[in-house]
């Protein structure tokens, strides 16, 4: 009886023993598996928060690029006519291509249309129409005298002409033999008669000239 009993004594203690160590084995695997989920979704999170470039300050490509011609133009333009004008006005760009920039400044009873082609013909396009005025409304033509062209001076251009019928300043800073830009301003409205127009145009024109990266070329 007594070695019987020995024998279920050291049965008893080798199954306790092996359901402990079975029970380590489980708590192990339970730990690895939830350290794995855990590295997962710290891996996910990562992903699906990383900072786009705007975000973490740094610019990005587009915000990189300074504002094109039209935008350099047409806001140059808008501050220094208003400025002259004394009185807010706002821009609006009708065609910002370089070779046929055009935009519109518009305010209390005064418009002002700001035109700039830019390439080889500036000086051919400034030629031509001050050559047309003079012939038409010249001694030889109707001798319109507020058509023909008055020679002004326009900072940033080689040469400027104000036509006062029209309120119309046309200008390049291009020559017979290098191009540049042909630039012209119109102004009306009643807020601008023709000596504010004329200093309203000047400043349009400076502003417009000094907008372009280069002069004749």
């Amino acid at each position: 009886m007594l070695v019987v009993s020995r024998r279920r004594r050291g049965s008893s203690a080798v199954a306790g023993a092996l359901a402990a160590l079975a029970a380590v084995l489980a708590g192990c695997a339970l730990l690895a598996g939830c350290g794995g989920s855990g590295a997962a979704r710290a891996d996910g999170a990562g992903t699906s928060h990383q900072a786009s470039p705007g975000a973490s300050g740094q610019p990005s490509p587009v915000a990189s690029h300074g504002p094109s011609l039209a935008e350099r133009v047409c806001g140059g333009a808008r501050q220094a006519a208003a400025k002259t004008l004394g009185s807010p006005l706002t821009a609006r760009i009708v065609s910002p291509a370089p070779a046929d920039l055009q935009c519109v400044l518009t305010g209390r009873q005064v418009q002002v249309a700001v035109g700039s082609q830019a390439g080889t013909r500036a000086y051919t396009e400034f030629d031509t129409e001050t050559a047309h005025q003079e012939q038409v409304y010249g001694n030889g033509g109707a001798h319109d005298p507020s058509q023909f062209p008055t020679q002004i001076t326009v900072p940033g251009s080689v040469v400027a002409v104000w036509i006062p019928a029209q309120l119309l300043l046309v200008a390049t800073n291009a020559t017979p033999t290098t191009g540049g830009a042909y630039v012209t301003v119109a102004v009306k409205g009643r807020a601008a008669p023709a000596k504010v127009a004329l200093r309203v145009a000047e400043a349009a024109a400076r502003a417009t000239f000094a907008a372009h990266p280069n002069g004749p070329s």
